[in-house]
């Protein structure tokens, strides 16, 4: 491991070596061929205050080749200078130059560092014609010749951590960086209840301040508070010192030693691998380990808080060795610990009594028909060393299978073992024993597998006739598209009946609205009946289509007239308004009753109308004035025989209106 470091750090410093060597080759390239020239002035060089100044550049080209690239300007605070050029850059001919004047204002940083630089920026091409970024600055010096007041300060704080009980030392280094002498530079630490203070503090001179305190059970922060004045000032300044933990001790460091071999032939090398884990948060540098027998092994080691390192260390042997190893570990509380590792035992062997043995394994069977399963294994234990090999354990896994006393060189023995197995996979026997330096060593036969098989069906037995069950008839399956289409059918068919059943609701509500209409028409007053003939120059041959006239005799026996109108007060009654209208006009149709009435020139009847006379004027008149006349003509019934009239009775024909409709002469009739 020693080797391997040093190794890289020969790597380390031959990369090193190389750089510094580029950075030379580069310098001189710049040196040799760089053609630009840049210089610059400002004005005030001496300052009291931060403020502005003016500022004067020149660039200029001092070869005869003119430039490739165009060079740019940067100002102090690293931003282009865009009023230079063509918006920062100009492109120099064979013996050009470039001028620039401009304002820059001074920050109170600048005058203490006492300058301030503009960069230019421009690229060449070096001897294999690659283009190279060149840069070069022109630093102008400042004076600042004003009051300044600076104070520096510097923590440190030891042990980094503390381990519990311990304690923590912060120390404050205060440099007066200023121009300025200062008083009463007071220091109040968070740790610590008193303030601490230096009465004077001249221009360049250093004080330290410290403070202690005791850690406990739990971290530390410490932070601090300074104040101070100027010399010839009563204002006070104030200047505090950002936090920092002091953190709590928590050690946690491992060592583990390990051989990746148990034994080694004699006169070869064996290696130890020495691991440090650091779980903890204690840091530990310097590290040294030792072993007993060989001494200091490894030194110079660090081992970080939370890493892990890993060393290894190569030890030639000629016989069995015990190592066990010491580190001791200064660590950043302030002490120093030790701490010993395991003890690891690397054997050494003589070949001439090395163990060897073989392990052959077979089984009955190569697949089984389910699981679990017997199987019974062969196994061969073969001696093939030159010493006795004693108490050899065979085993699967795990499972003890059985124990060999001894078995001599080149002997053998074969061990047969019935199993029942749980399930099929691969098997392999191992056989344990000691060797000389009474390490246990181990042999493996070899790997065989066994797997799950399907077994042959059985003979089948003789064929039983037997009577064919009944056979059990199924509705086809529904055809989908059938179905479907009968789904259609009944939608529409219900549609149907739906539509059937509102048209004849419709039908029957429209025919009770016409009876109901019909019915009112009937028994309205103007209603006109139809009849299947009219003619007025031939009366209809039919009863029911003539005038009916009736006679009512009326006796005048009595002084004053008495008239029995039973049967035609009856009737009144009965007569429509129009009627009773036409009825009450005292008029009178006279017609003669014995002459054919004269015929008009189209061979109708001539109705005249006479107003009716008084009773004895008209007796006088006509001696048939009490007989009744016909408005149309002479009607069969309306004719009156003479034999009908008496000198004591006087019989008057009274015309009777013609009914509106062929019911109400039924009704009359009867």
């Amino acid at each position: 491991m020693t080797f391997a470091r040093s190794g890289l750090r020969s790597a380390w410093i031959a990369v090193l070596l190389l750089a510094l060597v580029m950075l030379l080759g580069t310098a001189a390239l710049a040196e040799d061929n760089d053609p630009v020239n840049f210089s610059i002035q400002v004005t005030p060089e001496t300052m009291t205050a931060p403020g502005e100044v003016s500022v004067s550049l020149r660039v200029s080209n001092t070869s005869d080749e003119d430039m490739i690239a165009p060079v740019s300007l940067f100002d102090p605070a690293g931003n282009a200078v865009t009023t230079f050029g063509d918006g920062g850059s100009y492109l120099l001919k064979s013996g050009d130059s470039k001028s620039w004047e401009g304002k820059w204002n001074v920050t109170q940083a600048q005058l203490d560092a006492g300058s301030i630089a503009y960069t230019l920026r421009y690229h060449l091409e070096d001897e294999t014609g690659t283009l190279v970024e060149f840069s070069r600055q022109a630093v102008a010096r400042l004076e600042f010749t004003g009051e300044r007041i600076n104070l520096s300060v510097t923590r440190t704080i030891n042990p980094q951590v503390v381990r519990s009980g311990g304690k923590a030392t912060v120390t404050y280094e205060l440099y007066n960086s200023g121009n300025v002498d200062l008083t009463d530079v007071r220091v109040q630490e968070k740790i610590a209840r008193n303030a601490k203070t230096v009465k004077s503090l001249p221009v360049g001179e250093r004080a330290t301040v410290s403070f202690e305190s005791r850690i406990g059970s739990a971290d530390l922060t410490s932070n601090a508070s300074i104040t101070f004045k100027a010399v010839g000032t009563s204002k006070t300044l104030t200047q505090q010192v950002e936090d920092a933990l002091i953190p709590l001790a928590k050690p946690n460091l491992k060592i583990e030693l390990t051989a990746p071999e148990n034994g080694v032939n004699v006169g070869e090398a064996a290696k130890l691998v020495i691991t440090f884990i650091n779980a903890g948060n204690v840091s530990y540098s310097n590290v040294t380990v030792t072993e007993a027998k060989r001494g200091e092994i490894l030194t110079n080691l660090s081992i970080p808080a939370g890493a892990t390192v890993t060393e290894e260390k190569e030890f030639i042997l000629m016989e069995p060795t015990d190592f066990k190893v010491t580190a001791t570990l200064p660590d950043n509380t302030g002490e120093t610990k030790t701490l010993t590792s395991n003890e690891v035992r690397v054997g050494v062997y003589d070949p001439e009594k090395q163990l060897l043995l073989t392990l052959n394994l077979t089984a009955d069977q190569e697949t089984v028909p389910s699981a679990p399963a017997d199987v019974r294994f062969h196994l061969t234990v073969t001696n093939n060393s030159n010493i006795k090999a004693e108490k050899i354990t065979i085993s699967h896994g795990t499972k003890f299978i059985y124990t060999i006393d001894a078995l001599e060189p080149g002997a053998s023995v074969t061990l047969d073992r019935d199993v029942r197995i749980s399930q099929a996979g691969q098997f392999r026997f191992t056989a344990s024993l000691k060797d000389s330096l009474n390490n246990t060593v181990t042999f493996d036969s070899n790997t065989i597998r066994i797997s799950y098989f399907t077994p042959t069906a059985a003979p089948t037995q003789p064929v039983i006739v037997t009577v064919a069950p009944p056979v059990k008839v199924t509705a086809v399956p529904a055809d989908p598209m059938l179905s479907q289409g009968r789904s259609w059918l009944f939608t529409g068919g219900a549609a149907i009946a739906g539509l059937f059943g509102l048209t004849f609701l419709l039908f029957l509500v429209s025919t009770i609205v016409r009876l109901i209409k019909k019915h009112k028409s009937n028994t309205a007053y103007d209603h006109l009946e139809l009849a299947e003939r009219r003619d007025y120059t031939e009366p209809s041959d039919e009863d029911d289509e003539e005038v009916a006239f009736e006679e009512e005799t009326v006796t005048t026996n009595e002084p004053e007239e008495t008239v029995s109108l039973s049967r035609e007060e009856k009737r009144k009654e009965a007569e429509l308004p129009h009627e009773k209208l036409l009825n009450s006009m005292d008029q009178t149709v006279v017609i003669d009753s014995m002459d054919a009435p004269a015929a008009d020139d189209e061979g109708g009847y001539r109705v005249s109308r006479t107003q009716e006379a008084a009773p004895e004027e008209a007796k006088a008149a006509d001696p048939d004035a009490g007989q009744p006349k016909s408005a149309i003509g002479t009607p069969k019934r309306a004719q009156l025989s003479e034999a009908s009239l008496n000198r004591d009775e006087e019989t008057i024909a009274v015309p009777k209106a013609p009914r509106r409709r062929r019911n109400a002469r039924k009704e009359d009739g009867e």
